[in-house]
């Protein structure tokens, strides 16, 4: 199928101008008579010539979520702005020269003058938004909120990307030490003792049990570096298998929320994640119910999402929804007293937005506490391993001193 702009006339006799998709020019007019239109003009769409195009627009190339933020966000500008569906679509497009969200759009702007709601339109694409974003957007249609749900929707992939980004920037220090500390290891092993084991062979003297086991490191490096490679490799690979497995995947993410400190962080990031999607939807007029079984999928840690599972189900039976997930034993007590209080003021929406606003400020407050104690642990095994390596070195050294007097 091609894409055709038209110009068309309607019974009131007002002049009319969109994009539909059809088989031909003759097509095209069918189906504008069908929409009690009088086709005036018609020719392929600049935008999208034929269908090879589009299809290469649409499954060529992956889409920056940022891409997506901004779409959102002009959509949601446009649309507050009483700009059409379609020409907001359209609109946004021409912003994605380069990019197959432009492809995405124009089909969603397709759709939508098809007599497609937004929300089916976009959900066609789930490869691009997501379960969470149509849901919002069906919520947001329902009620008439089309345009502050978008807006809504782009502050909190905003709001997730800033928390990405601080993760990022967060583990990016002290996996760039321990890099280094292995690196400087591997060299002090493999190139300053061997040389220094030369000349203590010659001198043929006992060395001290530190210098032996410093060279035996050092031999069985350079002889069966290979080995290594391979045993942790494997051990990397059967890791990843077992962590894949359901049952893997479940233990794993229970022992991370049990470890010190770095368990506070990863449960406060998850309940911020929920909190702040969940506020989204019911803001938007989604039912509560519907809201914590549609929120729950932001989850990425196994235990907590089954967690807000069993508390839906509790809901469904009647269950208040702080009650429920206090009974999970997983959700931070801040969330469950302030939810608590926005059941009793009827602002359940709003409390869990604030939840979310002070989970994220511990979040970062933990994570800098965690950097402030992990940076200096890394340097200081680095400089134990330094100062062993340089002790075994020069312990044979001290010992020959001694002898001569």
């Amino acid at each position: 199928m091609d894409a055709f702009d038209y110009a068309a006339l309607d019974a009131s006799g007002t002049r009319r101008k969109g994009t539909l998709m059809a088989g031909s020019a003759r097509a095209a007019r069918d189906q504008l008579r069908a929409r009690q239109l009088t086709p005036v003009e018609i020719k392929p769409s600049r935008q999208k010539s034929n269908s090879g195009e589009r299809e290469t627009a649409a499954k060529g190339g992956r889409i920056k979520r940022a891409h997506i933020t901004r779409a959102a966000r002009q959509l949601a500008i446009l649309i507050s702005a009483s700009t059409p569906v379609e020409e907001a679509l359209r609109i946004t497009a021409l912003q994605f020269e380069k990019s197959r969200l432009r492809g995405v759009l124009l089909d969603a702007r397709s759709q939508v003058m098809e007599g497609a709601r937004l929300s089916e339109a976009l959900a066609r694409h789930a490869d691009v938004f997501d379960s969470l974003f149509t849901s919002m957007v069906a919520a947001g249609e329902t009620a008439g909120q089309l345009g502050p749900v978008l807006e809504r929707r782009a502050d909190d992939m905003e709001a997730a990307d800033a928390i990405r980004r601080k993760i990022l920037g967060a583990t990016v220090y002290p996996i760039l030490l321990l890099a280094i500390a292995l690196i400087v290891t591997v060299i002090l092993l493999t190139l300053v003792v061997p040389k220094v084991a030369e000349q203590f062979t010659i001198l043929g003297e006992e060395l001290p049990p530190l210098t032996r086991g410093t060279i035996a490191a050092s031999e069985f490096l350079q002889s069966n570096w290979w080995v290594i490679l391979i045993v942790i490799g494997g051990a990397y690979g059967l890791f990843s298998v077992w962590k894949r497995s359901e049952a893997g995947r479940r233990q794993w993410d229970g022992t991370k929320l049990r470890l010190p400190l770095i368990g506070r962080i990863i449960r406060n990031l998850e309940a911020a994640r929920f909190s702040r999607t969940i506020a989204g939807l019911i803001s938007a007029g989604t039912p509560a119910l519907t809201a914590m079984e549609t929120a729950r999928h932001t989850l990425r840690n196994v235990v907590m999402r089954r967690a807000v599972g069993d508390a839906a189900l509790r809901v469904r039976e009647g269950t208040a929804i702080s009650a429920a997930l206090k009974q999970t034993h997983v959700f931070p007590p801040l969330v469950v007293q302030m939810v608590l209080g926005g059941e009793a003021s009827g602002k359940t929406g709003p409390m869990f937005a604030k939840s979310a606003d002070y989970l994220e400020g511990e979040f970062e407050a933990a994570t800098q506490i965690f950097l402030s104690l992990l940076e200096p642990l890394i340097i200081i095994v680095i400089g134990g391993i330094v100062l062993l390596i340089a002790a075994a070195i020069f312990l044979p050294i001290l010992q020959l001193n001694t002898l001569s007097f």
